[in-house]
């Protein structure tokens, strides 16, 4: 006993089976192409967020500079004021 299927029959189910793997592969692929615009998107603001850091640490350097160096100039001030104190205290 043997069940002969007509000759388009394979054809046509093999026609409908790659029809619905292709419809799937479209949707897949429909997927990845929004995740990559999401993910380009991500990537660009990290990129910002990056730049952003660059420059507040560069902002932070300077100030950290800045007060360096007025806290060295108050070091000479106040190192010449006690000078000058002590020449005062030795005049007759």
């Amino acid at each position: 006993m043997t069940s002969e299927l007509p000759v388009g029959e394979p054809a046509s189910h093999t026609l409908a089976l790659l029809r619905n793997v292709d419809r799937k592969l479209d949707r897949l692929l429909e997927a990845v192409s929004r995740h990559d615009v999401r993910l380009g998107r991500v990537e660009r603001d990290l990129n910002e967020v990056k730049s952003d850091l660059v420059l507040v640490e560069n902002k932070i350097l300077t100030q950290t500079n800045e007060i360096i160096s007025a806290v060295q100039r108050l070091d000479e001030h106040q190192r010449r004021f006690g000078n000058v104190l002590e020449l005062d205290d030795h005049t007759p």
